[in-house]
């Protein structure tokens, strides 16, 4: 199969830029019923890879390919503190506590998706962010 179309890119900018606009035509196009994505990214001008990526990005919580992501607002809620050992004579013995005054640390991340991700005590950071990235 012959190309019948060559692009010669001179210049320091290599890279192509496409208008967000352009990226949702083109991601429409080759994505229709019954279109192989190969053919229809060879007659754009691009690697399928791009397609299939701009694609996933207008999926993405509502996001497209015009708007990357941005920050969620947090809300940092402090635990309520633990209630503190009775006052007594200094001549009696303080009394034991019945329960540990520590609590383990508890981190919940609510997803704009509504998905709820709720980590106790000690959790290894790169796991934190696998399940993170998993569910968004």
């Amino acid at each position: 199969m012959a190309y019948q179309r060559i692009e010669v890119l001179t210049g320091r900018e290599r890279r192509r830029r496409y208008a967000p606009a352009e990226k949702v035509r083109m991601v429409e196009e080759a994505f229709r019923p019954g279109v192989v994505v190969t053919e229809a990214a060879r007659r754009l001008g691009v690697h399928e890879s791009l397609l299939y990526r701009w694609r996933d990005l207008m999926k993405v919580g509502g996001t497209s390919v015009a708007e990357p992501p941005s920050f969620v607002a947090v809300t940092i809620t402090p635990e309520p503190s633990v209630t503190e050992p009775p006052v007594v004579a200094p001549s009696e013995p303080l009394p034991l506590p019945a329960t540990p005054t520590t609590r383990p640390a508890v981190l919940e991340v609510i997803l704009p998706s509504g998905a709820r991700l709720r980590l106790e005590g000690p959790v290894d950071p790169t796991l934190a962010a696998a399940v993170i990235g998993a569910l968004a």
